[in-house]
């Protein structure tokens, strides 16, 4: 029961910072791009978050080590939803401390994987 209460804590978290981003990037007004490479660093912004990746990879690596060493798709969900939530949270509070966030996702990892 508290599984699934923590994860839809996080799924609402990952809703809630998917509108108020999609709220701020339909309020600013739009910019044109002169050159391409103007463009190509404008994309290398969007593109460039790499976080997300490494705490997927420390959520996948944490279920599949404490729970049996073979994967499910179970896990690949747990790992993204855990992973995700967690960044939102931190995007929804304006924080962007990376060793705060590995703490969160092997926090929530654990809780997920012994409840």
């Amino acid at each position: 029961m508290l599984k699934a209460i923590i994860m839809l804590i996080l799924g609402l978290s990952v809703l809630a910072a998917g509108f108020i981003t999609l709220k701020r990037e339909l309020s600013i007004e739009a910019f044109s791009i002169s050159s391409a490479d103007e463009a190509k660093s404008e994309m290398k912004n969007i593109f460039n978050d790499q976080r997300w990746f490494y705490l997927s990879g420390i959520a996948l690596f944490m279920q599949f080590v404490f729970q049996g060493f073979h994967l499910t798709f179970e896990y690949f969900f747990y790992a993204f939803l855990i992973s995700s939530g967690i960044q939102s949270l931190f995007y929804l509070f304006n924080k962007k401390e990376l060793d705060y966030k590995v703490c969160g996702v092997i926090i929530v990892s654990f809780l997920v994987i012994y409840l």
